[in-house]
């Protein structure tokens, strides 16, 4: 069986020996490639290098450039609705394709509204992947999806670079946050203004967000830093925390989820803003704390509990730790998405 994997941005080329140095996680379209080359399929990668220099939108070039030589694959995954829905389109002009599995990260942007409630892209594709419940039961009751194309997922995290660092020391009163998608930073602040006694390290960076940083240029109190960590930084920053803060504005799809995540894999508490979106991953008071959206009073309560409870600490961290390898690890994600891509038949 041959598998196409369209790739909506330029995959990284050249990590293989950082990743078997221990200095990057893996990326997921590699770990798909393999868990798909494991189950004995071959497989191909386009992104968007493959159309540089086009006069057309990176996207709409991909979902071409992947149309015109669909027929040689017996199924073709994409990772973004921004490629799957023009690609869908083309699939039902030409009227014969291939097995089409993709991501829908936010199905609730309104002008996807027009392509899978009005044209009905949605016919073309066989299994759509959502990471948060609401963009599920928006899928299912506003747009007239199938429910058994949904498939509900948990993201992911590279539990094997993520993981537990027993030979880095804790520093006392410690906070960490990191990513920039939705982040609610002046609650945080605020809440490092009435913790003066506690550090708060931001890790204030990330490749996908298109999202302004609010910290650029802000005057922080005494106590509160940022700036671009690496990955092997953050891995670093997580394990010498405390507990890992992720404020979040209200949203409806899983904002944050990579930082907590990551912090999960760690073995690290989290507080995260409980949103319309963020709500499907943390399990209140087991492997974290959910805080309404900015109550700068609620986080600080929230900080000093965590502060205060050592011991607790460590359990719910083993706690997120076991429930990101059983639920959440870049290992599990990309079985569940080749095994599906490699399902026989179409949904």
């Amino acid at each position: 069986m041959k598998v196409l994997l369209v790739i909506p941005s330029n995959i990284k080329t050249g990590v293989d020996d950082l990743v078997a140095q221990d200095l990057h996680p893996t990326m997921d379209y590699f770990a798909l490639a393999s868990a798909l080359r494991e189950r004995g399929a071959e497989v191909d990668i386009l992104d968007n290098r493959t159309v540089a220099g086009t006069r057309l939108p990176n996207d709409l070039a991909l979902a071409l450039a992947a149309a015109k030589v669909a027929k040689n694959y017996s199924a073709v995954f994409t990772n973004s609705e921004s490629v799957s829905v023009p690609l869908a389109l083309i699939f039902r002009v030409k009227g014969r394709r291939p097995r089409h599995v993709t991501i829908a990260h936010k199905l609730t942007t309104g002008k996807k509204a027009v392509f899978f409630k009005q044209l009905k892209a949605h016919r073309e594709i066989d299994t759509l992947f959502v990471y948060a419940e609401t963009q599920r039961n928006f899928g299912v009751y506003s747009l007239g999806i199938d429910p058994s194309k949904l498939n509900l997922i948990a993201f992911h995290a590279d539990s094997d670079f993520f993981r537990p660092m027993p030979n880095v020391t804790q520093v006392p009163s410690q906070f960490c946050s990191a990513g920039l998608e939705w982040r609610d930073y002046p609650t945080l602040v605020e809440t490092a203004h009435q913790l003066p006694n506690c550090t708060f390290k931001i890790a204030a960076a990330s490749p996908w967000s298109k999202h302004r940083n609010e910290l650029a240029g802000a005057e922080l109190p005494p106590n509160v830093s940022a700036r671009r960590y690496d990955y092997l930084e953050l891995r670093t920053l997580y394990a010498e925390s405390v507990a890992t803060i992720v404020p979040l504005y209200e949203n409806d799809f899983q904002a944050g989820v990579t930082t907590i995540l990551e912090s999960m894999a760690v073995g690290k508490p989290v507080i995260a803003t409980r949103t319309a979106g963020q709500k499907d991953v943390i399990v209140e008071g087991v492997t974290g704390h959910y805080v309404p959206p900015a109550d700068p009073s609620a986080l600080t309560a929230a900080v000093t509990r965590l502060n205060q409870g050592m011991e607790s600490n460590i359990k719910i961290g083993e706690n997120a730790r076991k429930w990101l390898v059983e639920n959440a690890s870049l290992r599990k994600w990309s079985a569940t998405i080749a095994e599906s891509i490699l399902a026989e038949g179409k949904g």
